[in-house]
């Protein structure tokens, strides 16, 4: 054994253990570990490569956090909207409610409601320009895009409507 070999050797048995709890693993690499999705790579040699992905469902669609917390932000600039907002107490009220639907209906794990979230959606455009700017925006996110496709024709229609508004506004 040359010098090399016994150094290494010494830090392996110097190297307390590691310790990985597995939920479960594929024959194919697929692991899941601490509620995210792995995918291990093991050569000769023990060599071990892992590649995580976390995903989350929201409104029947898998997406990642960062496209979750994008929509969300968009969701509180249309609740910012609402209150600077200079709206009768009533309407003000109804803006709140008609977002707080949208949001739900967004943010579930299964596909939404599409009549309760047509409706929310089209009733938040009615308040005034400014809510109508912030909604539109919140309607062009690419995640809620994907949502109202999934739900169906319905929802589609109601997209490319808002495509169309928004193209209306910048002429």
């Amino acid at each position: 054994m040359n010098s090399n070999e016994g150094e290494r050797l010494e830090r392996l048995q110097r190297r307390p253990d590691i310790n990985i709890d597995i939920d479960h693993l594929s024959v194919t690499g697929h692991v899941v570990f601490a509620g995210r999705d792995g995918q291990v790579k093991v050569q000769t040699g023990g060599d071990v490569a892992q590649h995580t992905n976390q995903t989350v469902t929201v409104g029947g669609v898998e997406t990642t956090p960062q496209e979750l917390d994008m929509m969300l932000q968009c969701i509180r600039g249309v609740e910012s909207a609402i209150q600077k907002e200079n709206l009768a107490s009533e309407n003000r009220e109804a803006a709140m409610h008609d977002l707080q639907t949208v949001e739900a209906q967004l943010t579930t794990s299964r596909k939404p409601n599409p009549r309760i979230l047509m409706r929310a959606a089209k009733s938040l455009l009615r308040f005034s320009p400014a809510l109508t700017a912030a909604a539109l925006t919140l309607f062009d996110q690419p995640l809620v895009g994907a949502i109202l496709a999934s739900v169906g024709e319905v929802a589609i229609n109601f997209q490319e409507a808002i495509a169309g508004q928004r193209a209306a506004k910048k002429i």
